[in-house]
């Protein structure tokens, strides 16, 4: 009868367990937001790197929605995205891909809603529901590969520079020696032909005494246009004489004179290096005229020191490229050693892998407490959850139990009369319970709403199973440990459980511990009269994500990796 029992109890748990899977792959759905809660949209990214399954789409950093599905299309990534019904995206919504932390990869999408006024997503056909504003951050390669090439646009430049210089130096000097050629045939040309100016002004003058009727009141204007010709033809001697000082390296100052006209006076003060020119005309209704020009001097010796820089510039440009051909500095061993640069990549690679790795590790604490109520006492569960994937997590946790660890001590007490041999005459079994904190560690693996779980449960070997409903809301498990208990005729330890979060990051919980056995013994002797298990209870808990605790695993698996590199 006994083992009539036992087999009914594996085949009923057996029972339990294919109506698991049945369920699971009844409800089974991808992502947190159902379709009667929510809507689907679509955008097409260049690089949908640090996104993954389940990233996050958030406003101020709200949750609103999350990828479903990622798919390459062509050479773009398109995103399909489960957005939260009530939350409004118009036609011309954004997303912006963002990093949260500098240091890890992990991507999320902050969204705009688009203005007002606007059709909505929501009312086009799924196929529309394109958002085609998408921006992207700027990844650390592809600043790395911009950097290169504005290197490689730099040289190019300074290299044609210094060619153009170098080929246009001659023809330069060429040019300003013939406009300084020039100048001085122009003076030489006025000086020789003074008496002949004289002699046009004196016929300009009678011409104006036979216009002086028609043109009485616009004397004094053709006199201050004659004057001022002879400023400007001043002026002009001294800009070739600058010029003439960019060629010869020195700078000098126009010859200064003092022009004869009727009636009137013209004085023009010598210029030093870098100073100024100031040439005054004094006409005959007494109106003084005084006219400025900057010295050339200064100009000169500044083109001269920009060039012997942007000579000096290109010396040193040299050098260093000769370095790095050399391999002389860390740089250069970099680019001409071949198994140095292998070793760089392989290790940023490595790097980059387990920081991506890390990014994507949720961790979360979470508490718990039962209210047994055959023990009336709480058993009380500590416990971390490290969550690298969506359908892959790690579980630890202390558990404090009042019943403790059961154990069973058997002394024998034997009697020697004699040189008989001694003849066991007592035989005592005690048990006992030991008050002590126990731990599991177990791994875990999802298959859509199902998730199977094998590794040490309560300081035992076990495995369990958990299926998860209304978008995670409800979980009910289902655990088998304690396969050798110290007691004959008892079967392993089995515990069922149902969870419902009814908060946010609060759920309260209820079932039966070890209902195996209280199948097949009937009543718990000294208790309350159960009619499933050898114990009832109810409780609550609370879980949030840390991402504290995230950052210390990662500086401590940074650490180890350090170490074990040395």
């Amino acid at each position: 009868m006994p083992h009539l029992n036992k087999a009914l109890s594996v085949g009923a748990l057996v029972a339990v367990a294919g109506v698991a899977f049945l369920l699971a792959f009844t409800f089974f759905k991808k992502g947190g937001y159902s379709e009667r809660d929510s809507y689907l949209v679509h955008a097409y990214f260049a690089d949908a790197t640090g996104l993954t399954w389940k990233s996050r789409a958030q406003i101020a950093g709200i949750q609103i929605g999350e990828i479903e599905k990622i798919a390459l299309v062509g050479q773009r990534a398109r995103l399909d995205l489960r957005i939260k019904k009530g939350i409004e995206l118009k036609a011309n919504a954004c997303f912006t891909k963002a990093f949260p932390s500098a240091l890890l990869p992990d991507a999320l999408l902050e969204v705009s809603l688009g203005d007002e006024g606007l059709p909505s997503l929501s009312s086009l056909p799924v196929e529309q529901r394109e958002v085609k504003c998408v921006r992207e951050t700027a990844s650390t390669q592809k600043l790395i590969e911009a950097m290169s090439k504005i290197a490689a646009d730099i040289q190019v430049v300074t290299a044609d520079l210094s060619k153009t210089v170098g080929d246009q130096r001659g023809s330069m000097r060429e040019i300003i020696e013939n406009i300084a050629n020039l100048t001085r045939q122009l003076d030489q040309t006025v000086s020789e032909n003074s008496g002949k100016l004289t002699r046009l002004l004196d016929n300009a003058e009678a011409i104006s005494g036979d216009l002086r009727d028609v043109t009485g009141s616009e004397k004094g204007g053709l006199k201050e246009i004659v004057q001022n010709a002879e400023v400007i033809s001043r002026q002009l001697r001294q800009l070739l004489g600058s010029a003439q000082g960019i060629v010869d390296g020195t700078s000098t100052s126009a010859p200064t004179g003092t022009g004869t006209s009727t009636g009137s006076a013209v004085a023009v003060s010598k210029p030093s290096v870098g100073a100024e020119t100031t040439t005054t005309t004094t006409t005959p209704a007494g109106t003084t005229t005084t006219t400025t020009v900057a010295g050339g001097g200064g100009d000169a010796r500044g083109v001269k020191q920009a060039i012997e820089k942007a000579n000096d510039s290109l010396a040193r440009l040299d050098k260093l490229l000769a370095k790095l051909q050399e391999g002389d500095s860390v740089a250069g061993k970099l680019l001409n050693d071949e198994r140095l640069g292998n070793k760089v990549g392989d290790a940023i690679e490595t790097y980059s892998a387990y920081v991506d790795n890390v990014n994507r590790m949720q961790v979360e604490v979470r508490l718990r407490s039962e209210w047994l109520l055959n023990q009336t006492a709480a058993k009380t569960y500590f416990g971390i959850r490290l969550v690298p994937r969506p359908d892959k997590y790690y579980i630890f946790e202390m558990v404090s139990d009042p019943r403790g660890m059961d154990t069973v001590t058997t002394t024998t007490t034997s009697t020697q009369v004699g040189s008989a041999p001694a003849t066991p005459d007592t035989v005592v079994t005690t048990k006992t319970h030991e008050q002590k904190l126990t731990f599991s560690l177990q791994m875990a693996k999802r298959y859509g709403p199902v998730a199977l779980r094998v590794g040490i449960i309560e300081s035992s070997g076990g495995v369990g199973s958990d299926l998860h409903l209304f978008d995670d809301r409800l979980q009910v498990s289902v655990s088998i440990y304690q396969f050798s208990r110290p007691f004959p005729g008892v079967f392993p330890r089995a515990k069922v459980l149902l969870n419902y979060a009814f908060l946010q990051n609060f759920y309260v919980t209820a079932g039966s511990d070890d209902f195996l056995n209280q199948w097949r013994s009937g009543k718990y002797p000294g208790g309350p009269k159960f009619s499933l298990g050898t114990d009832v209870f109810f409780g609550g808990g609370l879980f949030f994500t840390d991402e504290d605790l995230k950052t210390l695993f990662g500086m401590g698996a940074a650490s180890a990796l350090t170490q074990a590199t040395r």
